[in-house]
């Protein structure tokens, strides 16, 4: 009888503490799922705001786009309207300053200017001038040689002063004559005249920009030689490099770069003044 009493109480103390631990488990049950419903909540909410954060940025990498074409655009259309009022002012001012004849000849020059585009115009000096200076030279020479030989003959024949000018005769005389007929059969360049400067005899071009004024006058009021200095602007002097004859005529009225129109023809002379007008400031101080 005592081991049955002994047996029931050990079950019912099991029974106790079954239901005692059945209320902890039910509670630990109920929070691990809580828990887990609160982290996949979780989890859904971060792939929800990354899929959101992905659809955002998309929009915004369009929108930006858009942006960028709008601004183009803008450009573009203050671009042509900035050549519409170009033009537009530039049809004004043709339409006061010029005539019908006038506009017509632009636009001729404009037609042969697309057609025929001129690279460089290469300007001479005037063999016409170059030969009558020569033969001049030589008739000076072929005097003083017969003056020369007039002395030897009357009483100065030993004299080693008037041998040396007799030669030096000769060899002047043979120079003029090989310099007249140099310049006949091979024409010497006095200016070449492109889109960027002027290239005068030998020198280095001298750039369009560089020109400040270009000014044409006589060289005296005695021989009235007309001339074109081209005066250049502050400090650009520097950046060319001058010749001996161009260090020489720095300080004088020809200046480093200058044209002399008295050895070209007048027409030519006519045609590269318009030419430098076009380009540069023009100042015509022959009085």
């Amino acid at each position: 009888m005592v081991e049955e009493a002994e047996s029931s109480n050990s079950v019912t103390k099991k029974a106790v503490s079954k239901v005692k631990s059945t209320p902890q488990k039910i509670i630990e049950h109920a929070i691990n799922t809580a828990i887990n419903t609160v982290e996949k909540a979780a989890k859904t909410d971060v792939k929800r705001t990354e899929k959101r954060a992905a659809r955002t940025a998309k929009k915004l990498e369009k929108v930006r786009k858009i942006a960028d074409v709008a601004k183009t655009e803008v450009k573009r259309a203050v671009n042509l309207s900035n050549k519409a009022d170009q033009l537009k002012n530039e049809h004004s001012e043709s339409k006061k300053s010029f005539r019908p004849a006038k506009i017509k000849e632009r636009i001729n020059e404009k037609i042969q200017e697309m057609v025929m585009p001129i690279k460089e115009t290469i300007f001479y000096y005037d063999r016409r001038q170059l030969i009558i200076l020569s033969v001049l030279y030589a008739m000076i020479t072929v005097f003083i040689y017969m003056i020369a030989v007039c002395l030897l003959q009357a009483c100065f024949y030993g004299s080693w002063l008037l041998l040396g000018l007799q030669i030096a005769t000769e060899i002047i005389g043979l120079l003029a004559l090989g310099s007249a007929l140099f310049v006949t059969f091979f024409p010497q360049k006095l200016a070449v005249v492109n889109k960027d400067g002027i290239k005068i005899d030998h020198n280095q071009l001298l750039k369009w920009h560089d020109i400040a004024v270009a000014e044409e006058k006589y060289t005296s009021y005695i021989n009235r030689r007309p001339f074109m200095a081209l005066h250049l602007k502050e400090g650009a002097l520097e950046q060319y490099r001058l010749t001996f004859m161009q260090k020489l005529c720095k300080n004088n009225i020809f200046t480093p770069f200058s044209i002399p129109m008295y050895a070209m023809r007048p027409e030519d002379a006519a045609h590269i003044r318009e030419m430098i007008k076009k380009q540069v400031k023009y100042e015509d101080n022959r009085n």
